[in-house]
């Protein structure tokens, strides 16, 4: 509670008294010697009033509430500065804020670090980004989106690569190839982004999303060999969408022999995941609870079977929307998506993504990194964190995996990059944890550390 000293012979003719918090309790008083004597009358009950509220304030934030997040019941006594119920979820460390020293995470000593792709010209694609991984009979497969005019400039495309020992990666191809014209970002244009790599059948398949010209997916198989097959559409065109010049006055529909819609969107089901633009159409919502924008949605499996949506809460620099929290809501497969709630786990911002283990543990991969909320932080990516969780609700660890990202770039005249170690996809084989990501939008490349280094 605040108490105000009034020197009633210095103050003007109306005197006005409000209380910052509370400018609905405002006192007008006029100057006389009953103006004195209402006014220290006011003051009494007015401080009275006062310390009454600021005891109910802290009353409600220091009291459990119990909310329904989905198919969940959470009780929490955190809020946003907003005053909307915070999802606990974040038991670890909070991040200091020398970042590129690891801001202040034990660094993953055992991870190694390799290149997938440099480019040596703007000409080949300075801008590279959307990392996508899998391992297939023996092989990994990467994919991402490259343009050379900047990200998500009209005619941005999809390039993958393939490698059969660590640290040895083929040069790269074009997986989906420019979807029309290249032009300037500044411009509007239809261009591609990567989804994922599905496993149907004992076949790969590639999933990209078309952005421009309506938001929908697209997809091709692609061999062992790395041989792509034939393009097809996942699923019906959106109305006034158009199809990518590759694709244009060809039979469009996947062969009889590839899945259909329904079951690579019972793959998703199934491997409790979601695309990364599932906003688009598919059944997850694009604003919180508390009304902010949110954008690239992934999902996981917790222990109890549930699954977990979670979403980034979007901003720029220039548009300041973000408040450094991941979103989430929950699902137990009977429902749809419900409005996420602003939870306390720590983000950049940037995309994230989370692998669940066979005993159930989640590894949430991404930039677990802001030491504060509700700040509009936008924070270089780096480091690249592994934040553990025992049942998928509650992440008590976090480590950064690589840190002291570039702060310049190579290759200029590239728009909509920023360093960093980001936008990651990850994976577990053999008994490692795997990571493809991009380095500060220009370059590709992967880590791995032995799940045995965070005691798992």
């Amino acid at each position: 509670m605040r108490i105000f000293l009034l020197n009633w012979s210095k103050t003007p003719a109306i005197d006005k008294v409000s209380w910052s918090k509370h400018p609905e309790m405002t006192i007008y008083m006029k100057q006389s010697r009953i103006g004195k004597n209402c006014m220290l009358a006011a003051l009494v009950v007015l401080c009275c009033v006062i310390s009454h509220l600021a005891v109910g304030q802290q009353s409600t934030q220091d009291s459990a509430i119990t909310v329904r997040v989905g198919s969940r019941t959470v009780k929490t006594t955190k809020r946003t500065a907003k005053g909307t119920p915070v999802v606990p979820m974040w038991k670890a460390p909070m991040p200091d804020r020398n970042l590129s020293h690891g801001a202040g995470l034990p660094l993953l000593k055992g991870a190694q670090h390799a290149t997938v792709w440099k480019p040596a010209s703007r000409e080949q694609g300075a801008y590279n980004h959307f990392a996508a991984l899998v391992f297939y009979k023996g092989r990994f497969f990467a994919m991402w989106g490259n343009s050379t005019e900047g990200e998500d400039a009209p005619g941005q495309r999809v390039l993958f690569a393939w490698s059969d020992h660590w640290g040895k990666w083929s040069a790269p191809r074009e997986l989906f190839p420019a979807p029309g014209p290249v032009k300037p970002r500044s411009e509007k244009g239809i261009y591609l982004n990567p989804d994922r790599w599905i496993v149907i059948g004992g076949r790969l398949y590639a999933v990209a999303y078309v952005h421009g010209a309506g938001i929908y997916p697209i997809a091709r198989s692609v061999s062992a060999r790395g041989r792509p097959g034939k393009p097809f559409i996942v699923r019906e065109l959106p109305r006034n969408a158009s199809l990518p010049v590759f694709m244009k006055n060809k039979k469009v529909d996947a062969p009889a022999s590839y899945p259909s819609y329904a079951s690579i969107k019972d793959w998703y089901r199934n491997h409790h995941q979601v695309s990364w633009w599932a906003r688009s159409g598919e059944g997850v919502p694009d604003t919180g609870i508390d009304g902010s924008p949110l954008i690239e949605s992934f999902s996981y499996q917790a222990r109890d079977g549930g699954t977990v949506l979670c979403m980034r809460s979007w901003g720029t620099p220039h548009k300041p929307t973000q408040n450094n929290r991941l979103y989430v809501s929950f699902n137990d497969g009977e429902t749809g998506w419900a409005p996420p709630y602003p939870t306390d786990v720590p983000d950049a911002p940037s995309r994230a993504q989370a692998v669940s283990l066979a005993d159930s543990t989640v590894l949430l991969i991404g930039n677990q990194i802001a030491w504060t909320f509700d700040h509009a932080l936008y924070l270089d990516r780096d480091p690249l964190t592994v934040s553990v969780s025992k049942d998928g609700y509650a992440f008590d660890k976090v480590y950064a995996l690589r840190t002291g990202a570039p702060k310049t770039f190579r290759i200029q005249g590239v728009s909509g990059r920023n360093p960093g170690f980001a936008y990651p996809s990850a994976l577990v084989h053999d008994g490692w944890l795997y990571v493809l990501y991009s380095i500060g939008k220009e370059d590709m490349a992967i880590s791995r550390v032995p799940l045995s280094e965070m005691g798992l």
